[in-house]
């Protein structure tokens, strides 16, 4: 046993040369990998620089938006409170209601979180469409991708708990960049199909949170 414990634990001499070459090869491996990952962070640059740029927007966005939840519920709250929910109300609108929900939202800071999460949306948008349509080699690029895709799924009303899955535009960019990056574009085109043509919604009238900080 004492044989056999020796036996197994000495390296045997004569294959050291052998043994060299496996190490070298071995420490090789790591280099030459790297330098795909490398070509494609250099491909990437730019979508990598303007993620670098969008992400901290995406963070001031959220923290808005979760301002203005806050105050468009609070001001709802108080509103319904006063007049009855609008289902409830053999009205709708009256100058008295109006002028309740004016002083309501500037008093509980909607009218200045609607502003301020418009002010933030159009410096995202030209980013963000730079992004989408932006190749992706990378899992940074991707990345920036995501994070669009992240920002595009913020919840649409005051009380919702959750992220909005209801618009597939975003998906699909993102699947796009994942089809990109994992080298299926080539084989979904294969296919003869193509991805649906998504209407995009018309940005020009500023954005959504302007209808927010009006009383449903």
């Amino acid at each position: 046993m004492t044989q056999a414990d020796s036996v197994l634990s000495t390296p045997p001499t004569n294959t050291s040369a052998t043994r060299r070459k496996i190490l070298g090869a071995i420490a090789a491996l790591p280099i030459a990998a790297a330098v795909p990952a490398a070509a494609a962070q250099t491909l990437d640059a730019e979508l990598i620089e303007l993620g670098g740029r969008f992400e901290p927007l995406v963070d001031r966005y959220y923290a808005v938006h979760a301002i203005w939840a806050r105050a468009m519920t609070r001001s709802h709250s108080e509103n319904d409170r006063k007049f009855g929910k609008p289902r409830d109300r053999d009205y709708q609108d009256t100058p008295e209601i109006r002028a309740a929900w004016k002083e309501a939202c500037e008093r509980n800071g909607l009218d200045n979180a609607c502003a301020r999460q418009s002010a933030i949306h159009k410096e995202m948008k030209p980013i963000a469409d730079a992004i989408n349509a932006s190749p992706v080699t990378s899992i940074e690029g991707l990345r920036a991708k995501a994070l669009v895709a992240f920002w595009e799924v913020a919840p649409l009303c005051a009380g919702d708990t959750e992220f909005s899955f209801e618009d597939a535009y975003p998906f699909q960019q993102l699947f796009t960049a994942v089809a990109e990056l994992c080298g299926l574009k080539g084989k979904m085109a294969a296919t003869g199909y193509e991805l649906p043509d998504i209407a995009m919604v018309d940005d020009d009238s500023d954005d959504d949170s302007d209808d927010e900080g009006e009383e449903a």
